[in-house]
């Protein structure tokens, strides 16, 4: 794998306009490095995605004496109905995310451009390449997973998840559920168990900014679909293994090594087929919290 390791500190806000299905979607962008060799950064999809998962590891490209053509291009983006970017009420599925994605190909990225993908981004962006010819110079997963965490915790899918869905989905009733589950405690819980070791994300501010994160007007509407597998690019664990066995480009799996076993276990799967294998000491979280390790190990790739 090559990349370029110098980095400037300036960032610019931008904003893409994503048109849907008749709507036009305004999706927060951040646009950051020099003109040299550019990366698109996924974040993970979670309660708490957001594009500001990558600044450790932007952070951590360190500047040099090299001219600024020399240094990488950061594009982050937060996901439809996450982060920053409009949270509508729409049926959030993993097609409607590839499609997405392959339109942020086409309209936002440079032709040269690398993916660093975390966690289930990795298996939507995967889900692109197979039904929509998505091609990056080359890939990049970090703690992937291709299931949500209801039919992760279960084995399985089951009947009762998409009448979850609806009750978080449904006026009065959706926001009160939506919000009991998006109390510091709940995501201190969350991020203790799956997310973070001992990151910043588990400190008070970082837990208040998460909060801030789950709690934009709309945000339940796209966290519901995940948090039920509706966001699930696949229905065992074969379909991404041969999407990935089919992509063109050099692939590297970045394998977090606390995760919980059943997501470790699907990494290890995933890994068994990529060109490179990377270990970071972390959870799902682990391109966040260990943004200079990983950062620090693709230098050396």
């Amino acid at each position: 794998m090559t990349t370029a390791v110098q980095s400037s500190r300036s960032a610019h806000r931008r904003s893409y306009l994503w048109r849907h299905g008749g709507r036009t979607l305004e999706i927060a962008m951040t646009d950051q490095g020099g003109s040299g060799p550019a990366w698109l950064l996924l974040p993970a999809l979670s309660t708490i995605s957001s594009r500001q998962e990558w600044q450790p590891f932007c952070d951590a490209i360190p500047d040099g004496p090299g001219e600024p053509s020399e240094r990488p291009r950061l594009i982050s983006l937060d996901w439809p109905g996450f982060g920053e970017s409009d949270r509508p009420r729409l049926p959030y599925d993993a097609e409607l995310l590839a499609l997405f994605l392959a339109d942020v190909r086409r309209e936002v990225c440079p032709t040269d451009c690398g993916l660093i993908a975390a966690g289930h981004a990795a298996g939507i962006a995967l889900l692109a390449a197979e039904h929509h010819g998505l091609e990056f110079r080359e890939w990049v997963l970090v703690a992937p997973t291709w299931r949500g965490p209801l039919p992760t915790m279960a084995g399985r899918r089951s009947r009762a998840f998409p009448a979850i869905r609806s009750l978080v989905e449904a006026p009065l009733l959706g926001p009160l559920l939506y919000w009991l589950n998006t109390t510091t405690a709940m995501l201190g819980w969350m991020s203790r168990r799956h997310v973070d070791v001992a990151g910043h994300g588990l400190s008070p501010e970082g837990l208040a900014a998460r909060q801030r994160i789950a709690r934009q007007l709309g945000a339940r509407f796209a966290s519901s679909s995940f948090v039920t597998g509706g966001l699930d690019p696949y229905d065992a664990p074969q379909g991404w293994l041969e999407a990935a066995q089919d992509l063109k480009s050099p692939l590297t799996v970045a394998i977090a090594d606390q995760a919980p076993p059943k997501s470790l276990a699907a990494m290890q799967a995933l890994a068994a087929v990529a060109d490179h294998t990377l270990h970071l000491p972390g959870r799902l979280g682990a391109h966040e919290e260990c943004g200079r390790e990983l950062a620090a190990l693709l230098r050396r790739c």
